[in-house]
């Protein structure tokens, strides 16, 4: 087998050289003016995971003040509300499974609350004064 070096080969280089450049190029971001997303740290004083059957916690105590995040880990989609006469009412959106909804508790007292797809699937929340 015979090589060529002529000056096709040697455009061809150049072609080939300037590609790989501008791949390389497209891999790296050089802007600082966009800061990384900020992660998301759920805590397991503030956070209620919704399985298939029941919630976890089913009591949450916190102060007043403190969003709390329920997090639906089933594959079946809830809707979290709270029970009639609580201190305050909330509704999630139907979340889908990994889908969150956040309330923050601004008013003392006790909230009970269920989910509307499945009323066993329940839990209570006490906020301190």
């Amino acid at each position: 087998m015979h090589v060529r070096s002529g000056p096709l080969m040697l455009i061809f280089s150049i072609f080939f050289l300037c590609a790989a450049m501008v791949l390389v190029s497209g891999c790296t971001d050089t802007t600082s003016s966009q800061s990384p997303q900020p992660t998301l740290v759920y805590s397991p004083k503030t956070t209620i995971l919704i399985g298939s059957a029941s919630v976890n916690p089913q009591v949450l105590v916190i102060d007043r003040g403190v969003t709390v995040t329920w997090i639906n880990t089933d594959i079946g989609n809830h809707i979290v509300t709270s029970d009639t006469g609580t201190p305050d009412a909330f509704t999630s959106p139907l979340l889908v499974t990994n889908h969150r909804y956040q309330f923050t508790f601004t008013i003392a007292g006790t909230y009970t609350y269920h989910c509307a797809d499945n009323a066993a699937i329940k839990g209570t929340i006490i906020v301190n004064k």
